[in-house]
């Protein structure tokens, strides 16, 4: 029984000893099995401050914000006596048990914890009272998704606490996950990259912006973990819509029902379209489509030019953006902590932007067709009058 296996921010709850997998069969937490009696031998009467430390935040781990959330063994031990875990149990914990075995050095550890009480035989430690768990709701997940970076590459042979002291620098930890999948041989091996989850948004922020970070000479990826689930979706989307394209298969584009399509054109519907205007120049098309994408809203089209500072979006259906907006106060919404105004198109400034989209529309159908004739010059695959035409986009990247 190891407490010590860290696991993703997003997983829920899971058993000791359990192997957990993300969708696509990756590995990303390893519990470990071995329980073998700790050795007498290790124990020592050092009292080092480096080692102090290092037990001091090993322990606030096991007793932390993350890890009280989801393992289930110490939570069970915790409803047995008032919160009090004898010291006798925690040293099963093989992490502990290879810092040191001597309870008084333990002790000595626990004793610089603002997180940790002793008790008064001495016999045990709790989470103190007066500091109580959070609430795990959707709000607090998002706080520390926000807070997690993801880093890469990083040795294979690289252990957990090496990865501690590295990240030591930049701030305090609440969670490391080792990335982790099975080889052909059923065996764990570490995929070289990690997600951190920091304390406090703020030195997650100057982690990810610092100009370089190098670890063994070699200059380590930082970005935020939902900027590089985001990337992932689109690497697949992209995948896809390029495998499709190999196999000459059709993709079904779900359109309103207030679109009116006609076997050359359709007309866009009006009410539709947001102007977005902002003073920065960090936020991407990507935060803005995953923005509305997280209210539940149906994006056509993103039409916005990294670090510009103004763009348009479209929305589905007749008087869509005009029903948004009325939820939005004020008419400014956050992206990224900056200020981003949104303002509905209408009169003639949104006639002469859907006609500049149909005209791109109607570019885009005829280099389709034009692909799709034979060398005869004989059309292939036409369709039959008045089928649907899909509302594709100009570009690759803010297809939804």
């Amino acid at each position: 029984m190891d407490s010590n296996s860290t696991v993703h921010v997003e997983s829920n709850e899971i058993s000791e000893a359990e192997n957990h997998h993300t969708e696509n069969g990756e590995v990303i937490a390893e519990k470990s099995k071995d329980e073998s009696p700790v050795n007498e031998d290790n124990k020592t009467k050092n009292n080092d401050p480096l080692l102090l430390d290092k037990i001091q935040s090993q322990i606030e781990f096991y007793f932390g914000d993350v890890n009280m959330l989801r393992d289930k063994f110490l939570i069970e031990q915790t409803k047995l006596d008032e919160g009090w875990i004898p010291l006798s149990v925690l040293l099963q914990f093989n992490l502990l048990a290879s810092l040191s075995t001597d309870t008084d050095v333990i002790l000595n550890a626990v004793e610089r914890s603002d997180l940790m009480e002793i008790s008064e035989d001495r016999k045990k430690i709790r989470r103190r009272l007066d500091k109580p768990l959070p609430i795990y709701n959707e709000e607090y997940k998002k706080a520390q998704l926000a807070r997690t970076v993801y880093m890469k590459p990083f040795p294979q042979t690289i252990g957990i606490q090496d990865l501690k002291n590295f990240l030591s620098e930049f701030g305090p930890i609440e969670n490391i996950i080792m990335r982790k999948y099975k080889d052909e041989n059923k065996k764990f091996q570490f995929k070289g990259s990690i997600f951190v989850q920091f304390k406090n948004i703020t030195d997650a922020k100057q982690v990810v912006e610092k100009e370089s970070v190098l670890y063994d000479g070699k200059e380590i990826i930082r970005k935020f973990s939902e900027d590089y689930t985001l990337e992932k979706n689109d690497e697949r989307h992209n995948k896809k819509h390029k495998n499709d394209s190999k196999e000459h298969k059709k993709k079904d584009v779900e359109t309103s029902d207030n679109e009116k399509i006609e076997s050359d054109s359709h007309e866009l519907p009006k009410g539709s379209v947001l102007h977005l205007q902002t003073t920065s120049n960090k936020i991407l098309w990507e935060d803005i489509k995953k923005y509305f994408v997280d209210l539940g809203e149906k994006i056509i089209y993103v039409d916005y030019k990294n670090g510009s500072s103004s763009g348009w979006i479209r929305f589905q259906g007749t008087d869509s953006a005009k029903s948004i907006l009325t939820k939005i106060t004020d008419n400014k919404i956050q992206i990224k902590d900056f200020d981003v105004t949104c303002r509905l198109i209408e009169g003639d400034e949104e006639e002469q932007y859907l006609q500049k989209v149909q005209k791109e529309l109607n570019s885009n159908k005829k280099f389709k067709n034009k692909k799709n004739r034979n060398k005869k010059g004989f059309k292939t695959n036409r369709k039959r009058s008045g089928s649907p035409i899909s509302d594709n986009v100009a570009s690759k990247k803010a297809a939804i």
